[in-house]
């Protein structure tokens, strides 16, 4: 029987990485992958830092302009945003 070799640190992050921008959440994604706790803190801080991610790494920044949004949904999209007053 071969010996288990744990997958490289380049494959993890790419899964870490996947499974974020499919919408799962830090710690979910750390229970999925079996990650130490230190492990998934330094995946978290290298998936943020992503350029173009801002604070936020799952929107693009013009994503947070209200203007740039109402702008998308008066041409149809973000279907999924609900209209709201403010």
């Amino acid at each position: 029987m071969k010996p288990f070799n744990p997958p490289s640190f380049a494959l993890v992050a790419a899964s870490y990485s996947t499974s974020r921008h499919g919408g799962a959440p830090p710690h979910l994604v750390q229970v999925e992958l079996d990650l130490p706790p230190e492990t998934a803190a330094r995946l978290e801080r290298l998936f943020r830092a992503r350029p173009g991610g801002g604070a936020d790494a799952m929107r693009p920044r013009f994503a947070r302009h209200a203007a740039h949004v109402r702008a998308v949904v008066a041409l149809g999209g973000y279907p999924v945003l609900p209209e709201r007053g403010r």
